[in-house]
């Protein structure tokens, strides 16, 4: 910041909320000209508590965006290979 700059506060509520919208319309945009409705698709191993906040609040945003999202919790058990076995595509 140049001296002559002054520090700006940032309402991060509302720039979230215009963050969502913003998406809620191109979602909305790509179902039109496409007919599939964009997905967020999270995986979850173990059950790691700041990991299931953070995946619980990507799925709520992807509500408020009207963007589906796809779920799959696997045990902490899960080995690499298992995982990446569960999800190749053949």
């Amino acid at each position: 910041m140049s001296p002559t700059q002054t520090a700006q506060l940032m309402d991060g509520t509302s720039l979230a909320k215009r963050i969502v919208d913003e998406a809620a319309a191109k979602a909305a945009e790509i179902s039109r000209h496409t007919g599939t409705s964009p997905c967020l698709a999270t995986v979850l191993v173990g059950e790691d508590p700041a990991s299931a906040t953070y995946v619980r609040m990507k799925r709520a945003r992807c509500a408020k965006a009207g963007i589906q999202s796809r779920h799959v919790a696997l045990p902490a058990t899960t080995t690499t290979a298992e995982l990446i076995g569960r999800f190749q595509v053949q």
